[in-house]
């Protein structure tokens, strides 16, 4: 899929070059350390999506503050915001109440029953992770530069 927007695009290759450059980053990380950038992007990419509420909707900052991911989310496609970008979101969403509710616990399950076999699984889920996290903000970002802030 091409995005094309005021005669910028941004192609599937463009956007997976971006990602796996900027994962490399990551890949000196250990686990724990993985899994800390991955929350912590995801609560940048909240606080983008408050921005859009506030900026382009004009919402008050205390109504919105201590809405979830889903919820805002939730709101976006209320307010009709890009279908695909959305679904993004969902997808991202879905990645991270996993992660942060269950990886875990999964991983240190695993690790006891299975010792270094264990990892392979859980890294795959925490890489998936990151880069949907990556693709969200590259996206987010492409989108805010070419479209004016209209999403």
């Amino acid at each position: 899929m091409q995005k094309k927007l005021n005669n910028k695009t941004l192609t599937p290759k463009q956007l997976e070059s971006k990602i796996w450059k900027r994962l490399k980053r990551i890949d000196k990380l250990n686990f724990l350390e993985s899994y800390a950038v991955f929350m912590g992007k995801v609560q940048i990419i909240e606080m983008a999506l408050k921005n859009i509420l506030i900026n382009k909707y004009k919402y008050e900052e205390d109504r919105i503050e201590k809405w979830t991911l889903d919820g805002l989310i939730r709101e976006l496609k209320r307010l009709k915001l890009r279908g695909d970008f959305t679904s993004l979101l969902e997808e991202l969403k879905d990645y991270r109440n996993y992660i942060a509710h269950d990886l875990l616990a999964d991983y240190a399950l695993m690790k006891k029953l299975f010792g270094t076999k264990a990892d392979r699984l859980s890294w795959k889920r925490l890489r998936q992770g990151l880069f949907i996290v990556e693709k969200t903000i590259q996206v987010h970002d492409f989108l805010m530069e070419n479209t004016n802030a209209k999403t």
